[in-house]
């Protein structure tokens, strides 16, 4: 004999709490020699509506078999009064009737009742009824369990990605060791996201930084960014060497990556000293780099090349602009330029350019990504379909 996935072992069901309601003590005294030859072991009755609900209010059954013509309160009332409370509206509650006029099945049906059984009972029929309707309830509770439990650690998993993106106080203190600031915002998605990024100031006093972006949503793409964290986790002097560490990182997640997983990335330098900027490009949305006071200087920065995790051959070229106290550099995700605002129009290409250059009007502006953001929100950017991640780095 083959069990389906979704059966139910009956030492499950058999102390489910049964509510007869039935005017009649002997037609109770039937259904309940029924059920409990059948092996149902927690049978209540009722003997009309109101102490139908009296005892429904006080303790919910899990399911109710309902005769419909009672005095003081009919097996009509009594469905509409369940199905209006919060906690007794899922109920199974079979109707026992010997109505063969349809309309009226049709208004039981509309008071609430999920199935009829037949007047007089058919035992086998009572029993068979009653145990699907408790094996539906018993695997409707399952799997609102496991969405609870799927959700629990969602949220979880979205706790562990975010704490390990750089804290303010991480932040304060690059600042302090080489005068560059970093403002961040990440907003996330209704979903695990695949954004990522971290900052690491190194012992000359340059910063080694990267904004990463893997494909997907969900666990997966959280536990990739979590492979990244490993992979860039004290590497030290390598963030000297932008172009060949961003290859390191794509030999490692070419072994790493199931098919069709991959990553976008920038991964750069800025050094103080030198007045440099050197990063490399995997495909990521390219930042926006300018100087502060030259609003025509702004452009986006060459991030053209393979995403990571798909060829171990692939090369990532060094580039190399100047960044001086007069420079910024604006680095954000994708759902920045992709998610769809107001009138069908995207903050993208030179709309976001412009957008930029109205907010700093050829001065320093010290709030430029807050300024974005907020105008981003308000210009309708709030459904999210991945995590809103954005840097800028700046002297001010």
């Amino acid at each position: 004999m083959t069990h389906n996935a979704n059966d139910i072992p009956f030492e499950q069901l058999e102390n489910r709490k049964i509510l007869v309601v039935d005017d009649v003590k002997s037609l109770r005294d039937v259904m309940r020699i029924i059920l409990h030859k059948a092996g149902f072991k927690n049978i209540e009755q009722a003997e009309n509506g109101q102490d139908a609900m009296a005892k429904i209010t006080a303790d919910p059954p899990d399911i109710i078999i309902l005769d419909l013509m009672m005095p003081l309160m009919d097996g009509m009332e009594v469905c509409r009064l369940v199905r209006e409370m919060e906690k007794t509206a899922t109920i199974p509650i079979l109707v026992q009737t010997a109505m063969h006029d349809n309309e009226e099945r049709l208004k039981a049906f509309a008071a609430g009742a999920s199935d009829l059984v037949t007047k007089p009972v058919n035992a086998l029929e009572l029993v068979i009824r009653t145990t699907l309707h408790l094996e539906s309830l018993v695997l409707t509770e399952n799997r609102e369990k496991y969405r609870s439990r799927v959700a629990d650690e969602l949220a979880t998993a979205k706790d562990v990605q975010q704490n390990l993106l750089p804290s303010g106080e991480h932040l304060n203190q690059i600042r302090k060791q080489t005068g560059i600031k970093i403002t961040s915002m990440c907003e996330p998605s209704s979903e695990l996201g695949g954004d990522f990024w971290g900052a690491h100031a190194l012992n000359d006093g340059s910063i080694g930084f990267f904004v990463a972006d893997f494909s997907g949503h969900g666990v997966v793409s959280a536990l990739n960014t979590i492979r990244l964290h490993t992979l860039l986790f004290n590497v030290g002097e390598a963030w000297q060497q932008p172009d060949q560490l961003l290859s390191n990182i794509n030999q490692s997640l070419c072994d790493m990556l199931p098919t069709g997983q991959y990553a976008t990335m920038i991964l750069g330098l800025i050094s103080p000293q030198n007045q440099t900027l050197n990063y490399a490009g995997a495909a990521s949305p390219p930042p926006i780099y300018g100087v502060w006071q030259n609003p025509e200087s702004l452009n986006y920065l060459d991030t053209t090349g393979l995403p990571l995790g798909i060829s171990k051959t692939a090369t990532y070229p060094l580039q190399t602009v100047p960044f001086t106290k007069d420079h910024f550099l604006l680095s954000f995700s994708d759902a920045l330029i992709e998610t769809k605002l107001r009138n069908d129009t995207y903050l993208e290409g030179e709309a976001l350019i412009n957008l930029v250059k109205e907010l700093t009007e050829g001065t320093a502006n010290p709030q430029l990504l807050d300024q974005l953001i907020a105008t981003f929100f308000e210009k309708g950017g709030h459904e999210l379909r991945d995590d809103l991640t954005a840097i800028c780095f700046d002297y001010l």
